[in-house]
């Protein structure tokens, strides 16, 4: 299983719409919040990160959170019907 290190995030309306990723020492790609649900299904690690990719700080792990059966991305594992993402501050 892949670490997959997420530099940001788009959100509308209380969901993410798209997430900046990259794999260690890769250039970013976006994906939408689909697919990241989906790589945490396969049970692929999904990291917030911030700085440069040899200067940068891990920050915390997405969890898939089910609210009434309802997938939701969080650095948290509140049962909230809606996405939140903490980043670390960058140095």
């Amino acid at each position: 299983m892949a670490d997959v290190e997420v530099v940001g995030a788009e959100f509308a309306d209380g969901r993410v719409t798209t997430l900046r990723v990259r794999f260690k020492h890769t250039t970013e790609r976006v994906i939408d919040r689909a697919t990241g649900l989906a790589w945490l299904a396969d049970g692929h690690s999904l990291l917030t990160y911030a700085g440069s990719a040899h200067h940068g700080q891990r920050g915390y792990a997405i969890e898939r959170v089910e609210v009434d059966g309802e997938p939701f991305l969080r650095t948290d594992t509140r049962p909230v019907a809606m996405d939140e993402l903490h980043f670390p501050k960058a140095h």
